[in-house]
């Protein structure tokens, strides 16, 4: 079997690519998560579902060819990442941040990020506290099934997956692909935008937009630049932000080439060393700084990988797609999230309160959980972990909710 271990400063290379990228569709503006929250954009969702399903394939057909990856799906404890992910959704719908996305909209020099990071060190604390009581234990080791995927169970440390039953890496593919064919049949019947008639495939072959889509696109490229700097007519920031990233077809040639180079630059970084996940940094710092003795701190600590580097390559990376692509840099202006102020109005010390609080709720969850959207959602369906597919399902149901009730939308 080939196998590859990367030194850990790669991670900043890969963080800065999926930083870029993710900028570039817009997940770093708090309003893109608030709108899918409320059903409104499902842009996140869309490009999730293309990148693991061009992904998947291409990950366990090499591992059926014998490369190695550095497999990491999540323990699949069910109370503690069910709980985990309602909470995770809870807090998502409340900030507008999951924990990768804090980093970026600190590249977009977005204010209210630093109180959502502040936020996510207090949620990551209050798990490294709570973990080591007896209610801790038990969201942890109540219904444990270790580590699985559909087909298999993963070795823990090991670059290789242990069939179920009789089953063989090539088998694996076989279902790997049949998993690729039913995300990209979520995605066909999911149009991107609420009240929009392009789902992500059928859109392809016909090219045409409703009345409602031309006014989401308006809308979307109106909330995505506003406080941003000024670019000229003919540049590739007017391209991005008026036409690309608010395609409300995502099989568009723009949307799918940012999905894939997403999916399949995960797939090069479990290769190269490990999991793409971005929630772990937070409790090694939180331990670092407030919890160094906790049983939990002493777990990341030795377990830590690039995660550091990736988010600092995530922060990156947006930055630099922020100023030189998109245009989109605030300079840490005064920007209230739309949804948000029509809401709760534009007082920056009332937003401030809910980056801070709903990111720290989303952390609590992410840590209980033991992964968040990039080691969960992302990184775990491209593995086709069950863990994985429980938290997205959880957070998904507990943001729709909590959106309906926050926003009254």
């Amino acid at each position: 079997m080939i196998t590859y271990v990367a030194p850990l400063w790669v991670g900043i290379i890969v963080g800065f690519i999926i930083g870029a990228a993710a900028e570039a569709w817009g997940i770093g503006n708090p309003e893109t998560l608030i709108r899918l929250a409320k059903w409104e954009d499902r842009l996140f969702v869309d490009c999730i579902l293309l990148g693991v399903a061009v992904s998947t394939p291409v990950m366990f057909g090499l591992y059926a060819l014998g490369i190695g990856f550095h497999w990491s799906p999540k323990p699949l404890y069910v109370i503690g990442v069910g709980l985990g992910g309602i909470l995770f959704g809870i807090g998502l719908a409340i900030a507008g941040y999951f924990p990768g996305s804090t980093w970026m909209a600190l590249g977009e020099g977005r204010r209210d990020a630093i109180y959502a990071i502040l936020g996510g060190l207090v949620g990551a604390a209050a798990w490294t506290a709570l973990f080591q009581t007896s209610a801790g234990q038990w969201l942890v080791n109540t219904l444990n099934f270790g580590s699985v995927i559909i087909g298999a169970t993963h070795p823990s440390g090991k670059e290789y997956l242990i069939p179920w039953g009789n089953l063989t890496p090539v088998d694996l593919f076989l279902i790997s692909l049949v998993y690729s064919a039913i995300f990209f049949t979520v995605a066909y019947y999911l149009p991107r935008y609420k009240g929009g008639t392009h789902s992500c495939l059928r859109g392809t072959l016909k090219g045409q937009m409703n009345d409602v889509e031309k006014a989401k696109r308006l809308d979307t490229a109106m909330y995505l630049t506003y406080g941003g700097l000024p670019y000229e007519e003919k540049s590739i920031a007017k391209k991005l932000n008026e036409y690309w990233a608010v395609e409300s077809n995502v099989t568009r040639y723009y949307m799918v080439s940012v999905g894939a180079i997403v999916g399949l630059t995960v797939v090069a970084e479990m290769f190269m060393h490990q999991i793409f996940g971005e929630s772990t940094t937070y409790s090694w710092m939180a331990g670092a700084l407030f919890l160094p003795n906790f049983k939990y701190s002493q777990i990341v600590f030795k377990g830590i990988g690039w995660e550091p580097f990736s988010d600092i390559g995530t922060l990156l990376g947006s930055f630099f797609a922020a100023v030189f692509l998109t245009r989109r840099f605030t300079a840490f202006r005064k920007n209230i999230p739309p949804s948000w102020e029509k809401r709760f109005g534009n007082n920056e010390a009332i937003r401030a309160l809910g980056s801070f609080g709903g990111t720290a709720l989303m952390m609590f969850g992410a840590r209980m959980a033991g992964g968040c959207a990039s080691g969960h959602i992302l990184s775990g369906a491209l593995q086709m972990s069950i863990s994985g597919l429980e938290f997205g399902v959880m957070v998904m149901i507990a943001m729709i909710i909590t959106a309906k009730l926050v926003y009254r939308g």
